[in-house]
């Protein structure tokens, strides 16, 4: 019994040293460490090159369809740059618009365009082909013409970005 005294007494004795040499300013560390500046900045730049990749599909393979546009998941490489809330500027929201842009305009699956050829063999007030491809073509140019916008946007960015950059740190030899 006078052994688990001694035990309780030493650890009652251990905290109170151990909270009375603490020094006033010491906390504890947050679970998540923040990276320091260059690696969230590189982290930023790569997110824009994906988000770039991205758009240059829409420009080179577009106009993409729904399902296409699905693949490409503009959205969540724009959440990938602005989710650090590092980029405040007028531009971000700029860029978000222009991809949501992108995205309220699909280019209309092949299915539905084989639907208007086949319904056009029957007689109808409007050609229901012309339709489609009417919206097709408006879908066309409003994607590419987002797509122009964001990287614009995004070349404004990324120039705001490369000089917060610092250069390389020297290597000790």
């Amino acid at each position: 019994m006078t052994g688990t005294w001694i035990v309780i007494a030493g650890v009652v004795v251990g905290v109170v040293i151990g909270l009375a040499l603490r020094p006033p300013g010491a906390r504890r560390e947050p679970a998540t460490r923040q990276p320091p500046p260059r690696e969230r900045l590189v982290a930023l730049l790569a997110a824009a090159d994906e988000l770039e990749r991205g758009l240059d599909a829409v420009l080179d393979f577009g106009p993409l369809s729904a399902g296409e546009l699905a693949a490409v998941d503009l959205p969540a490489k724009l959440e990938h740059l602005v989710a650090p809330r590092v980029l405040t500027c007028p531009t971000v929201a700029e860029l978000r618009a222009c991809t949501e842009q992108i995205a309220l305009h699909p280019f209309p699956e092949q299915r539905e365009l084989l639907a208007a050829v086949r319904a056009d063999q029957r007689p109808a007030a409007m050609s229901a082909t012309w339709l489609v491809m009417r919206e097709a073509a408006g879908s066309a140019a409003a994607q590419h013409h987002a797509a122009v916008e964001a990287r614009r946007c995004l070349a404004t960015i990324r120039d705001q970005l490369t000089p917060e950059l610092p250069g390389p740190t020297p290597a000790l030899v």
